[in-house]
């Protein structure tokens, strides 16, 4: 990848897992083995390479369980880390928002610790890092440590090679009431690390469950941790199970007992990978190398993470909740972390073509956060957090409208819509910061609140999907004044410069523009990635830009100039200015997400043919089987499905609008399992790596000319069948009425 510093040994080991999986059909494919729990994993403060650690883990899973080499908070794993610090139970979404609700265990020989925490060496040559399995030998004890999950609980099996020096630490990286039961072999104890976005009495409750006695305690004079002696069979093996709980330890207790039980750690081992079999194969994909077939499962796995599960089934088996709204055990669903300024703009729509039931439930949980909060999130981890910009649960709303997802409270939708569109916060967790001057000036302005333009536009599409909202609830009285707000637009684009602009409270630009300078107006970019913000109206974009030849021809300027930046009021480099650079794509920044849908818009002016090769630079050099197999931060799903969107041949430009721009199919076939038992078909026969361009289209045997598809044609099942060609067709889909989404003479 043009984007790495250097590959990672684990390329050689995801290769050779990769030929030995047979692709003989889609039952006999072993996904979840395909999965490299790894990449990402390469990644420092300074450049990201996902930012992400080895999720062990179910599908949206409450608990996730990682290896621990870095801090407990942060930067768990990294990858170029050579001690290791045991297992971690985790709730992080990013190292930039931190961990909450943690517990450690750790394996060692040489006890009692006496107050130093027992860390060991280790090699990747003996770690394996699944989906649903993790394994590795540490060095210093010999002891092969094992784990898998559930939902809400764990499984853990280590291999001591002396019975009689069996330790292991128990770290709640804060202070916590352990309450053992030596006899019985059991721990409880209370992870109340948090880093806001909680109320009443936080913690994530956990209940230990060895399967030997415990005969040595120690504990530190903190109270953070405790290490114990345990007493296994002569073989050394020993057993945890470990639930979770953000209720209470009976609860935790439950949750261990339903989920896991009397199964045996293989059981478990072979449950989880089952489960992951049955996600992963939803997509199959024909003609890929080895490398392609690793990276795509591997990113489809980190697709199908967040938001995670947040609610519980209380002893009556009902749905509960502990709310980090309220601070209550409160009814129904419940979801966090989530940035939706990265999610809302492909993590969502992929759900809601894959598995829109789980897209439902989420809308739901969204709109109890408001009920009990009285605001929507705008970042939750796993209540309000204040961080990013835009109020995009709108969005998040309104996409699933469109596409038939309406099985939530649309009233209270509507009402929490209208309500970050037209009611002023004080506080920045929810609402929007500079909503005083946007609703007065139309824009936010740049003398009195940072970010503003960036805020400016996005206020303004998420204006255009609150008015999606209040339309299907019939709530017509709001509709003229949200899209007369989604307009709003205009008023930051400077005609004499041809791009978006910070403007002042007295309607003067902001002085001393200069295109490629990070932050002031905007937020982690720069004029360059901001100019094409205007996601809901792009036609009335096109018409400011100069029209078509113009617009296209921006989109030409901004791959082809230099990747200089300034660095702003960041007054320092910061990693997403490093990480497009080394994009080496212009001023095209991939590792952030403003970006995600710009290389699609050529489509919009009537040349879609220039879509496909920087689609297929970003997706062939910018993602890989590797510890370094991003370009930037993966942000709960977002830089995964763009990847899995864009091998598929097309991308979900304007969520709330029920349809998809043609890109460039990478494979020859690809076949997605609909939940309805149908099937949609990307057939691209001659598709190859300089077998770039769409040459023509049939969709179940009829000849389409635009370049775009409708959800519905996907979710009906058929065939779209792509004609592949090493030069482009510059006929085809270039007139009006085959430009995306079919609405230009509404616009």
């Amino acid at each position: 990848m043009l984007c790495r510093r250097y590959r990672c040994v684990t390329f050689a080991i995801c290769t050779l897992l990769a030929l030995l999986v047979c692709r003989s059909s889609q039952a006999d494919t072993d996904y979840a083995s395909l999965v490299n729990g790894l990449i990402g994993t390469d990644s420092e403060p300074g450049f990201s390479h996902g930012n992400i650690y080895p999720t062990v883990a179910t599908p949206f899973g409450m608990t996730f369980w990682t290896p621990r080499t870095g801090r407990e908070s942060g930067w768990i794993y990294q990858y170029d880390k050579t001690e290791h610090h045991g297992f971690h139970a985790t709730h992080q979404p990013s190292p930039w928002m931190g961990d909450y609700g943690m517990l450690g265990v750790m394996p060692f020989d040489n006890g009692p610790a006496k107050g130093r925490l027992p860390v060991s060496k280790f090699s990747h040559d003996t770690e394996e890092a699944k989906p649903y399995y993790y394994g590795v030998t540490m060095e210093d004890s010999g002891v092969r440590a094992e784990m898998s999950a559930t939902c809400r609980s764990s499984a853990m099996r280590f291999d001591y090679p002396s019975s009689d020096k069996a330790w292991m630490q128990v770290d709640a990286y804060g202070r916590s009431e352990f309450k053992i039961n030596e006899a019985e072999g059991t721990i409880e104890c209370t992870g109340r690390v948090q880093r806001g976005g909680v109320a009443g009495d936080f913690g994530c409750r956990y209940v230990l469950d060895f399967d030997c006695k415990i005969v040595d305690v120690e504990r530190s004079p903190d109270q953070h941790w405790i290490t114990v002696k345990l007493a296994p069979a002569e073989d050394g093996i020993v057993n945890l199970k470990i639930g979770s709980s953000f209720i209470s330890h009976d609860q935790a207790k439950l949750n261990l007992d339903r989920e896991i039980g009397s199964k045996s750690f293989d059981e478990v081992v072979a449950a989880a990978k089952a489960e992951w079999n049955k996600r992963l194969s939803v997509i199959e994909i024909e003609g890929a190398t080895d490398e392609q077939m690793v990276t795509f499962y591997s990113n489809l796995y980190r697709a199908l993470l967040f938001p995670r599960i947040f609610f519980e089934y209380n002893a009556e088996n009902e749905m509960v909740h502990y709310s980090p709204y309220s601070g209550k055990v409160e009814p129904g669903e419940m979801y966090a972390d989530n940035g939706f300024w990265d999610t809302f703009r492909a993590v969502y729509p992929l759900l809601s073509i894959i598995d829109p039931d789980i897209n439902a439930s989420m809308v739901r949980g969204w709109i109890n956060a408001y009920k009990e909060g009285g605001w929507f999130p705008k970042w939750a981890s796993p209540g309000y957090r204040d961080c990013m910009i835009g109020t995009h649960v709108e969005s998040v709303i309104a996409d699933a409208l469109c596409k038939g997802i309406t099985d939530f409270d649309l009233d209270a939708a509507a009402e929490a819509s209208i309500k970050d569109a037209t009611a002023f916060s004080t506080n920045g967790a929810y609402g929007r910061k500079g909503l005083k001057e946007y609703l007065e000036l139309g824009y936010v302005a740049s003398d009195r609140t940072g970010e503003a333009t960036a805020r400016t536009l996005e206020f303004a599409y998420d204006d255009w999907c609150a008015a999606q909202v209040c339309k299907a609830a019939g709530r017509d009285d709001v509709v003229p004044m949200l899209l007369k707000q989604s307009q709003y637009y205009h008023n930051v684009f400077d005609p004499e410069v041809g791009m978006m602009r910070g403007r002042e409270a007295s309607g003067e630009w902001r002085p001393n523009f200069k295109a490629d300078e990070w932050g002031g107006p905007f937020t982690e970019g720069s004029s360059w990635h901001y100019s094409w913000s205007v996601l809901h109206d792009l036609p009335g974009l096109i018409a400011l830009m100069g029209g078509d030849d113009a617009f296209a021809g921006k989109l030409d300027e901004m791959l082809a100039a230099k990747p200089t930046f300034g660095v702003g009021h960041y007054g320092g480099v910061i990693h997403e200015m490093t990480e497009m650079v080394e994009c080496h794509m212009g001023q095209y920044a991939h590792g952030n997400q403003p970006v995600h849908h710009v290389l699609y818009l050529y489509n919009f002016s009537g040349k879609p043919w220039k879509t496909a090769a920087p689609v297929r630079q970003v997706c062939d050099t910018l993602y890989g089987p590797g510890a370094d197999g991003y370009c930037g931060d993966e942000d709960n799903g977002q830089m995964s499905a763009w990847y899995l969107f864009s091998t598929l041949g097309f991308y979900p430009v304007c969520p709330g609008k029920a349809g998809y721009v043609l890109g460039s199919p990478r494979f020859a076939k690809a076949t997605i399992h609909l939940p309805s038992g149908k099937d949609f078909v990307i057939d691209a026969p001659g598709n190859s790596d300089t077998a770039i361009h769409v040459q023509s289209l049939d969709l179940n045997g009829k000849s389409v000319s635009r370049s775009w598809i409708k959800h519905q044609e996907i979710t009906d099942g058929g065939t779209l069948t792509v004609k592949m060609g090493t030069e482009p067709n510059e006929d085809w889909g270039t007139d009006v009425e085959d430009r995306p989404f079919g609405d230009w003479e509404q616009e």
